[in-house]
């Protein structure tokens, strides 16, 4: 596979992003397609000191991604992490692969996360 540097990158929702990566997936299809992996910044909801809610987004693969719930901040990046993580491993098992954003791969899952 080669560099696909020039592929357009998917727009960016979430106002405060606290992590950010972009890869190369091709879709069952064969179609190639630039994703953006999110996080954004925890936040206390309204009035609670025990509830915190952080975005998450997988643009160019995934939309509408759920605000991830938790007790706190380090809840939430947890299970923001566990959330991309799982809908990596659903595109993988549905027939889709992964690359690094410079056509390197194909990736598993783990690689993502080590």
């Amino acid at each position: 596979m080669t560099s696909t540097d020039n592929s357009p990158v998917p727009e960016s929702k979430i106002e405060h992003v606290i992590a950010e990566r972009f890869i190369i997936c091709r879709m069952k299809s064969g179609e190639m397609r630039v994703v953006r992996l999110q996080i954004g910044l925890p936040l206390p909801l309204e009035g609670s000191v025990e509830k915190w809610e952080c975005e998450v987004a997988l643009a160019g693969l995934y939309p509408g991604m759920p605000k991830v719930p938790g007790v706190d901040s380090m809840q939430c990046i947890n299970l923001a992490i566990g959330l991309i993580r799982e809908a990596m491993e659903r595109f993988m098992a549905d027939g889709g692969q992964i690359y690094w954003r410079d056509g390197s791969g194909p990736l598993g899952v783990m690689d993502l996360f080590s």
